[in-house]
C-alpha cells in the first residue's frame, strides 16, 4: 500500500484526490488530503469566476496552449461523472462564451485564430456587431467570436462535489490541519497544492529562492441582478486600458462580474474598483445600467515570482514530493489537466502530457 498525502483542498488538491481515488483499489493508494481551513474552496479557489476559456484564448500554439485544451476538453465528463455519482447540483455552463472586440482591425486576427483552432479540433465563430446584437442583444463591440466549447463552473460547487466523491471512493479528508513542516509527515509520497500556503512548505528545498515562491494578485468581483437581460452565454471582452472583464450567468438574471488585479497591496474589497466592474460592463452593455449590486468578493491569486505559470512536477532533489501550485487566474481551467500530469508522475515517474517546461529548477 503507498501512502499519498495531498497538502492543501482547493481545486487542485480536490481534483487529484478524486483522480486518485479513482485507482485506489487497483493501483494500493491510501490518501489523505490536509486542508488548514474548516472546509475545502476559501481561498484562491473561492476568489474565482470558473470561467473556462481556452479555444478562444488569443494565444494560438504553445504547451501552455495544449494543455488548456487538454483541460477543457475533460470537462463536460467529469461534470457528468460528478453528477451521476454525487446527485449535487454542480452549475456548468454549457452555452459558449462570446469574446467581444471593439478594434475595426480585430477580424483578420481572429480569422487566423479561427482556422488554428480548426486545425487542432475546435470551432470558433466570427459575428459581425449585427449578429451579435442579434444573438446575444446590445452589446457595444465591432465584433467578437464566440466558441461553443468554452465554459464556466461553479467553483465552490465543483470542489464540493469532488471533495463527496472522493470520500464515497475511500479518501481521507482532514480539516483544520494546517501543515508548518513536511518533514512532520509520514507519507510516501506528498503534494503540495496549497497555493500561496505554499511558499514556507517549500522555502527550505529552494535554497537559491531569496524570495517567495509565490506572489499574491487581489482580484475582485461582483454579483448583480439585471432584468431582463436574458444572457445565457459566458461574455469575455478587453477593455481599451488593457485590462478584461468577464461576464457569467448564474440564473434568476443574476450574473457575476469580474475580476480586477490588484498587484500592490491594499485592503480588499476596494469599493472603487466595484464601481469600475460595472462601469465596465456598461460600457459594453448598457443594460447593466440597471443592475442591483448583490454582493462582492475579494481574494488572492497565487503567481509564481521568476518561474512559469503553473509549477508542476517535483521539488528539486526531493523525488517523493511534488508540487502543482501557482496556477494565477486558471487554477479551475487547468485542475482536470494538472491532476492527471500529477497523477501520472505519482504512479509512473512521468506522463506523456508536457510537464516538465513547468517544473522547478534546483
Amino acid at each position: 500500500m503507498k501512502n499519498i498525502t495531498i497538502i492543501g483542498c482547493g481545486v487542485i488538491g480536490a481534483m487529484l484526490a478524486y483522480e486518485l481515488s479513482k485507482c485506489r483499489i487497483t493501483d494500493g493508494l491510501e490518501v489523505t488530503v490536509m486542508e488548514a481551513k474548516s472546509d475545502p474552496a476559501m481561498v484562491a479557489t473561492g476568489a474565482s469566476l470558473g470561467v473556462l476559456m481556452a479555444v478562444c484564448s488569443a494565444k494560438a500554439r504553445g504547451t501552455l496552449v495544449r494543455l488548456r485544451l487538454a483541460s477543457l476538453s475533460k470537462y463536460d465528463r467529469l461534470i457528468s461523472e460528478l453528477t451521476e455519482q454525487t446527485n449535487q447540483d454542480i452549475l456548468y455552463n454549457r452555452n459558449g462564451l462570446l469574446n467581444l472586440y471593439r478594434s475595426p482591425n480585430a477580424e483578420t486576427t481572429a480569422r487566423s485564430l479561427i482556422e488554428i483552432r480548426r486545425k487542432q479540433g475546435f470551432e470558433l465563430q466570427w459575428l459581425e456587431h449585427q449578429k451579435i446584437i442579434e444573438r446575444f442583444s446590445q452589446w457595444q463591440a465591432e465584433g467578437g467570436l464566440f466558441s461553443p466549447c468554452d465554459r464556466a463552473v461553479h467553483p465552490p460547487q465543483l470542489v464540493k462535489a469532488l471533495v463527496s466523491a472522493a470520500t464515497e471512493n475511500g479518501v481521507k479528508f482532514l480539516w483544520n490541519r494546517p501543515v508548518k513542516n513536511l518533514e512532520d509527515i509520514s507519507s510516501d509520497r506528498l503534494v503540495i497544492t496549497s497555493g500561496l500556503g505554499s511558499n514556507p512548505l517549500v522555502a527550505t528545498f529552494l535554497k537559491n529562492q531569496t524570495q517567495d515562491l509565490l506572489q499574491p494578485v487581489g482580484g475582485q468581483a461582483v454579483r448583480v441582478k439585471v432584468p431582463n437581460l436574458n444572457l445565457k452565454a459566458i461574455v469575455h471582452a478587453e477593455n481599451e486600458d488593457g485590462s478584461d472583464i468577464n461576464i457569467v450567468p448564474l440564473g434568476d438574471d443574476q450574473y457575476w462580474l469580474g475580476a480586477t488585479l490588484e498587484f500592490e497591496y491594499a485592503p480588499l474589497p476596494r469599493q472603487a474598483n466595484v464601481t469600475l466592474l460595472l462601469e465596465q460592463a456598461i460600457a459594453w452593455c448598457p443594460t447593466f445600467a440597471r443592475a442591483e449590486v448583490l454582493e462582492t468578493w475579494a481574494g488572492d491569486r497565487p503567481r509564481p515570482d521568476g518561474f512559469q505559470s503553473p509549477i508542476l512536477g517535483f521539488v528539486p532533489n526531493h523525488p517523493h514530493m511534488l508540487i502543482a501550485t501557482g496556477h494565477y487566474r486558471n487554477g479551475v481551467m487547468m485542475a482536470p489537466v494538472t491532476a492527471q500530469i500529477t497523477k501520472d508522475l505519482l504512479l509512473t515517474g512521468d506522463s506523456d502530457l508536457p510537464w516538465r517546461p513547468f517544473a522547478l529548477k534546483s
